[in-house]
């Protein structure tokens, strides 16, 4: 009695913070508004960009109004585009700061800027930091500056993919893994100390067409031939000065006198972005844009210590059918950023997203990964759009178990097991698959492998054959996908947006519906207070905290380990690219 006493006086207390923020708020807002009647001159839509940004809607600052809350990659990215047929912005006045993108979710933006600058519109960049991933974005702006102490190596691309089979053997655990492709490379970090060939060849290919993207879109950004632009890269000047004269920069200089020589007011882009988020949220027919974030798992959505985020196939169905049965929404919009998870799960979504097809179209938009189980829930959709840079591909299966017979011994543990049937121990964790059971498993991963094949073959139109040609869990690039015809076209979420609006016939621009949806104070209280279980999120996301201290390939690994545990079930089929390729 007392624990929902005190709860419901917190509750009361944040109730009454919130409507004093929001009286503030209003104020504030009321204050910057423009005077109506007078027109004003175009001003330089101003965006910052510094470490990460969020990929989908999630756990948000309760406090803040929805259109006030941290913009989307790709809200950035319409914003930037948006700015470009908009005769009250003059140009773009992009911030750099260090990135930690990924690729495609750079070439988004990326993109964006180069529609801004086809349409006549200046583009200057300022960056205190110039490395791979700043440089190729900044590229896209027609002028490019940095300070004059600026860090700069623009030094090419490498892929570091961690593995376990050491530290395992260290703590007396034998991995039990079986797969289905040549290429399925997945168990590969848990049973041995370095690739096998077919991974090392498959991790080259996808190199060569990340290197060839950035080298030839850094060409034409600063308007040199590839061989000038792969020069840059292979000797890179190291000094904002070097590279002036190279022709990198267009000069060495402060930000202030950067924005000094702006022939206009800026305007934040939190300002403009408010604006335009009630511009795609007015009413009529509209199109649901529902984020599949993270690795696959059943159940609901959820995130771990280490800050990963799992999208679960109960919470995703659930927003799948809601798009289904809203006569409102005239076609959906699936945003997959997801390295795979668990096949049953992959398989449930398929077929919610299958049942949605049969009532609307649905059309898929790839972020920085959709490979595996999240090229299995993307595959029998109408249209496939990807980045050049998204990893996708990885049509494959793998699974097993962890023997922990020797780390039970370590610390003293004895397990002994009685059983009734051939296979009744066959996930057992105290011993290793014998031949019978190792057979018995590799038959069921076939069987789901072939399942796997024959439904991306229906999905896509082709034989058998020649799906399973690019499949054996091979990874590929959205433009190696596009050459292979498992992705149908290159865009980001807007080109993804657009097309599925046409496709539900809907006329002028259409409002956007985002599933999960961003919940302002009053929401996120009522859910909560309905769902007190869910509160554990939040704890658990400060619990998470402290393992920031640990170094950033220790976090990967700890936290590749975890999403394993969580996907893997109990001997369940894994469409996982587990420890997905670090690539910088």
């Amino acid at each position: 009695m007392a624990k929902k006493a005190t709860r419901l006086l917190l509750w009361t207390t944040g109730i009454g913070l919130f409507i004093l923020s929001a009286t503030v708020l209003a104020a504030v807002l009321l204050a910057d508004a423009e005077p109506p009647g007078f027109e004003t001159d175009p001003e330089w839509l101003h965006v910052k960009l510094s470490g990460s940004l969020r990929e989908s809607p999630g756990a948000e600052n309760l406090l803040v109004d929805p259109v006030d809350m941290p913009p989307l990659t790709t809200e950035v990215a319409s914003a930037i585009r948006h700015a470009a047929q908009d005769d009250d912005i003059a140009g773009l006045f992009l911030e750099l700061y260090p990135l930690s993108l990924g690729w495609a979710s750079t070439q988004e933006i990326r993109d964006a800027i180069g529609e801004l600058s086809a349409a006549g519109k200046p583009c200057r960049v300022w960056a205190d930091t110039l490395m791979n991933k700043e440089y190729y974005l900044a590229s896209a702006c027609s002028e490019v500056y940095a300070p004059p102490n600026a860090l700069m190596l623009v030094n090419g691309l490498a892929v570091t993919r961690t593995y376990y089979k050491g530290t395992f053997e260290k703590i007396g655990v034998v991995p039990n893994f079986e797969h289905v492709g040549d290429f399925k490379s997945a168990v590969e970090p848990y049973e041995r100390t370095g690739p096998s060939d077919a991974a090392r060849e498959a991790d080259a290919a996808l190199l060569d067409s990340l290197y060839s993207q950035m080298v030839s879109a850094v060409a034409v950004g600063r308007a040199v031939d590839e061989t000038t632009a792969r020069g840059w890269v292979d000797d890179p000047p190291v000094s904002p000065e070097a590279a002036v004269e190279a022709g990198m920069l267009d000069g060495a200089r402060y930000r202030d006198e950067i924005e000094d020589g702006l022939d206009g007011d800026k305007l934040s882009r939190m300002k403009y972005l408010r604006e335009l988020r009630q511009e795609w949220t007015q009413s009529g027919d509209g199109v649901a844009v529902i984020y599949a974030e993270g690795a696959i798992v059943s159940g609901s959505s959820s995130s771990d210590f280490f800050g990963s985020q799992y999208v679960g196939d109960r919470t995703l169905r659930k927003h799948l059918a809601q798009a289904r049965e809203d006569e409102d929404i005239k076609a959906v919009v699936l945003r997959v950023n997801s390295p795979g998870g668990s096949g049953q799960a992959s398989d449930a979504i398929w077929r919610d997203v299958a049942l949605t097809q049969e009532v609307k179209p649905v059309v898929v938009s790839m972020g920085d990964y959709a490979a595996s189980g999240g090229y299995y829930i993307s595959m029998g959709t109408s249209r496939i759009f990807a980045e050049p840079g998204t990893i996708t591909g990885s049509i494959g299966v793998f699974g097993g178990k962890m023997n922990l017979a020797g780390a039970y011994e370590k610390v003293g543990v004895s397990l002994h097991t009685e059983q009734r049937g051939r296979y009744a121990n066959l996930f057992g964790s105290t011993s290793d698959f014998d031949d019978l059971e190792r057979r018995k498993y590799q038959d069921f991963l076939a069987s789901f492998y072939t399942t796997f094949v024959t439904k991306a073959a229906a999905g896509r139109g082709m034989s058998y054959e020649r799906l399973h040609a690019v499949a054996q869990g091979r990874v590929w690039t959205g433009t190696q996908a596009v050459e292979r015809g498992l992705v149908d076209e290159l865009g980001g979420l807007d080109a993804a947006v657009a097309h599925a609006a046409s496709a539900g016939g809907i006329q002028g621009e259409a409002r956007i519906i985002r599933l999960p949806e961003r919940k302002g104070f009053l929401d996120a209280m009522l859910e909560e207070l309905s769902n007190p279980e869910e509160a554990g999120e939040a704890s658990l996301r400060s619990a998470g905290a402290a393992l920031e201290a640990l170094p950033s390939d220790v976090r990967a690994g700890l936290g590749a380990i975890e999403q394993l545990q969580r996907v893997a079930g109990h001997g369940e089929a894994i469409t996982l690219l587990p420890g997905a390729p670090s690539i910088h």
